[in-house]
């Protein structure tokens, strides 16, 4: 069933396609747009009309290109061409990726868009891996570009310490019982599985630096719960 929703976001769509053409004679529903004007009392046609470009929009439901044609964008992105809000936005970035341990390089970026999304990119040492964190605002939230980047960046810090497992004969790096970082090469023994069960295998040695402190305390814990499995 077609209801009043979808009836209108027809509509809309129909006027915003009609909204393209300088000439209805390139339109596709040109004979569809096309009625007559009939005289009540012979009914012969007096003239034509292109009933189409005369359609309002229905603002309280959007189309079926753009969901919501009232909405308006959250950020103007021509901020971040300032060179004050560059700073400030820089100065947050710097803190909060130093407090999660996220690699400082200078490929590291932040895009802006102008629905409130914000996407935030760290490359590794090793410039092939890359942490990515995205926030989006909520469509009923005011845009808070602070707020938004220390949500994408704490998501990227995130997706910095997913566990790596590394397939056969594969190189990875691990946190040392004095908190140094080695590397090994993965054979399947009992101490990678646990190394793997731990979350202590990381891809590069910048990432297994950055989560020293996390695998020093997980180490600590681990060998409490191992002391009662004994018992």
């Amino acid at each position: 069933m077609i209801d009043d929703k979808v009836a209108k976001m027809a509509a809309n769509t129909i006027k915003m396609y009609c909204q393209q053409f300088d000439n209805c004679g390139t339109c596709a529903m040109q004979e569809n747009c096309l009625i007559s004007l009939e005289a009540r009392c012979d009914r012969f046609p007096i003239s034509m009309i292109r009933c189409f470009p005369r359609m309002k929009l229905y603002m309280d439901v959007g189309s079926f290109i753009n969901r919501d044609i009232s909405k308006t964008p959250k950020f103007d992105v021509t901020q971040k061409d300032s060179a004050d809000f560059r700073k400030y936005i820089n100065e947050i970035f710097l803190r909060e990726a130093e407090k999660y341990g996220l690699p400082m390089n200078t490929a590291n970026s932040i895009k802006w868009f102008a629905n409130g999304k914000i996407k935030v990119t760290f490359v590794d040492d090793d410039n092939k891996t890359n942490y990515i964190g995205v926030a989006k605002c909520h469509p009923d939230d005011a845009f808070n570009p602070e707020i938004g980047i220390k949500l994408a960046i704490e998501r990227a810090a995130q997706n910095m310490r997913k566990t790596f497992i590394p397939y056969t004969c594969q190189e990875y790096y691990y946190v040392d019982g004095d908190g140094t970082v080695s590397a090994a090469v993965f054979y399947g023994s009992i101490d990678s599985h646990l190394k793997i069960a731990m979350g202590n295998c990381f891809k590069t040695r910048g990432q297994a630096a950055a989560n020293a402190g996390i695998m020093m305390k997980r180490l600590e814990r681990a060998i409490e719960l191992l002391k009662t499995l004994r018992e």
